[in-house]
């Protein structure tokens, strides 16, 4: 892999670096070329799936880090910017499978940033996920979020935590999201 020595970058991470301007704060009627900025970086990783998997790992990887830095600098009331964190994280399961990467662990990567997504980034990524993930990450993904279900169906209520927090919230969550995985 050949770096950039001046900026002690891949030059794709340069790239990324480049295109998520930090430091900027990004209007909600600029987010939409902003973005499209973004998608073209985004190809130039995505043609690395079939000869370099695990440095597309890696860069998808970073981008979804510098993309995270990037929330609070920009207005995603379109939603353009959060659509483009769901094609950035299908395209990353599509470079792990592509490497051969264990399908539990891509998806326990997956869960743990759905876990903490303080910007919504993974709302419903159900929806998309199912369609990146072959056969085998399906599977893992179907053990996981049944696991979950289940555990939130045992659990009980308890007084004072926020709605959002309470096993009845958590278990019909989860059941959306068997009922996507079944429907895939």
């Amino acid at each position: 892999m050949r770096r950039d020595l001046r900026a002690g970058l891949d030059p794709i991470e340069h790239a990324i670096e480049l295109a998520l301007a930090p430091g900027t704060f990004i209007q909600d009627g600029a987010c939409f070329s902003f973005v499209g900025g973004l998608e073209e970086v985004s190809a130039t990783i995505r043609d690395l799936i079939a000869t370099n998997p695990a440095r597309a790992i890696a860069l998808y990887e970073a981008f979804l880090a510098g993309c995270a830095a990037k929330a609070d600098e920009l207005d995603d009331s379109s939603g353009s910017f959060g659509q483009f964190e769901h094609d950035l994280i299908c395209s990353w399961i599509e470079a792990r499978q592509a490497s051969g990467a264990d399908p539990d662990q891509t998806v326990s990567t997956l869960l743990a940033w759905m876990d903490d997504d303080p910007y919504a980034f993974c709302y419903e990524i159900e929806r998309d996920v199912v369609k990146a993930f072959d056969k085998a990450g399906l599977s893992a993904f179907e053990r996981q979020v049944r696991k979950r279900f289940d555990e939130a169906a045992m659990a009980i209520p308890v007084p004072g935590k926020p709605p959002g927090d309470q096993p009845e919230y958590i278990r019909r969550h989860w059941d959306d999201g068997l009922r996507t995985i079944y429907f895939a």
